[in-house]
C-alpha cells in the first residue's frame, strides 16, 4: 500500500557479489524506509549472483516462506510478491534473507518440518533448529533468523547469507486535530463557514479513498466524496473541504473508508456545527481602538465660549493698563 507506510509499492534493493559473505549487502529502497503495509506490491531484485539459484526466505511474524530464484546469465533476478500474498503478513518485525549456494552450487541448508509438522532448518535434511508452528513466530524475529544465517558456520556449508529486516504495517487512515483524550473528536465547526479535514495515511495514491459524512446516529451518508490520496516523504497525507455554507448546526461524524486488493476499513471522527460569528483571520491585526471617553453632547460648544470670553476679559483688562 505504500508509504509507507504508502503506500506504495516496496522494493527491496539486494546488490552485492555473493561469493563472499563479506561482499553481500543489502539495501531497502522504500517509500517509507523499511516499513511496508500489508497489500502492497514487494520486490526483491538484485544482482551478482553468479553461482546458480538462490533462495530468498521470509520470516515473520505467523509467517515463514522461502522461493527458489534463478538469476539470468549476469547473475542478475527479480521476485514479485503479490498483494494477495502480503496481505497474509501480519503487523510485526519480518526478516528478508538471501540464501546463495556458494561455489559448489549445492544449498545444504534448507527448510523443513518434523514428524509433528513443526517448521526447522536442515543440513542435508538432517534437522539442525526446530523453530516451531508458524503461529509461535511473534513479532520480533531476530532469535530465528540468527539462527538461519549461523547455520554457514557449520563444517561443509558453503551457503552464505544476507538478511535485512522491514517491519509490516496494518493500513491506518489518520485525522488531523483530533483533540486529545476526546473519543475521536474533532474541534467545533462553525455553520455558514468553510469545513476542512485532513490526515495523513499509509495507503497507496492507487487505493480507493472515500469520505462520508452523516449525522450522528443516523446510517445514511448526507454527503459523499471520492478522495485523492496525496504523495509525501513518509506517509501520504489527504483532505477533505466543504466550501460555504458548510453544514446545518447539529453533530456529525465523518468515515473515511478505504479499499485496497482484498482488504477493506474505515476511520471515523465526530465533530459538531454550531451557530457563530466568523472568527478574525490570524495574521491580521485587531482593528485600532479609541480608548479616550467622547465628551458629553454640547460639551464642547460651552468649552469654544468659555475660552472666547476668558479671552476677551483678558483683552479688556490689558487695554485698561
Amino acid at each position: 500500500m505504500k508509504s509507507a507506510l504508502p503506500v506504495i509499492a516496496v522494493t527491496i534493493l539486494i546488490a552485492a557479489c555473493l561469493v563472499l559473505p563479506a561482499s553481500a549487502a543489502v539495501y531497502y529502497s522504500t517509500s517509507t524506509p523499511q516499513i511496508i503495509t500489508r497489500g502492497d506490491e514487494l520486490t526483491v531484485s538484485g544482482t551478482g549472483a553468479t553461482n546458480g539459484t538462490v533462495v530468498l526466505w521470509i520470516i515473520g511474524r505467523d509467517y515463514f516462506g522461502t522461493w527458489a530464484v534463478a538469476p539470468d546469465r549476469h547473475g542478475n533476478f527479480s521476485f514479485f510478491y503479490k498483494p494477495t500474498e502480503t496481505a497474509r503478513f501480519s503487523a510485526g518485525q519480518y526478516a528478508v534473507v538471501l540464501q546463495d549456494p556458494g561455489p559448489n552450487g549445492i544449498m545444504e541448508v534448507e527448510p523443513g518440518k518434523d514428524a509433528g509438522g513443526n517448521l526447522t532448518i536442515m543440513n542435508r535434511g538432517k534437522i539442525i533448529v526446530r523453530i516451531g508452528t508458524k503461529e509461535a513466530l511473534r513479532a520480533n524475529v531476530q532469535k530465528e533468523t540468527a539462527s538461519l544465517t549461523d547455520a554457514a558456520r557449520l563444517q561443509g556449508v558453503d551457503d552464505t547469507f544476507v538478511t535485512e529486516y522491514f517491519f509490516v504495517e496494518d493500513p491506518i487512515v489518520v485525522f488531523n486535530g483530533i483533540i486529545p483524550a476526546s473519543d475521536s473528536r474533532l474541534p467545533d465547526q462553525v455553520t455558514g463557514n468553510r469545513i476542512f479535514f485532513n490526515g495523513t495515511t499509509n495507503l497507496r495514491t492507487s487505493d480507493v479513498f472515500r469520505a462520508e459524512i452523516r449525522k450522528d446516529g443516523a446510517e445514511t451518508p448526507i454527503m459523499t466524496k471520492d478522495l485523492t490520496i496525496i504523495p509525501g516523504t513518509g506517509l501520504n497525507s489527504w483532505n477533505y473541504e466543504l466550501d460555504e455554507p458548510g453544514l446545518q448546526p447539529g453533530k456529525y461524524r465523518i468515515s473515511v473508508r478505504w479499499a485496497s486488493y482484498n482488504t477493506t476499513g474505515s476511520s471515523t471522527a465526530y465533530f459538531a456545527v454550531r451557530e457563530g460569528t466568523v472568527p478574525v483571520t490570524p495574521g491580521l491585526p485587531a482593528p485600532a481602538m479609541n480608548t479616550e471617553a467622547p465628551l458629553p453632547k454640547g460639551l464642547d460648544t460651552l468649552l469654544i465660549l468659555g475660552i472666547v470670553f476668558v479671552s476677551a476679559v483678558v483683552l479688556y483688562t490689558v487695554g485698561k493698563k
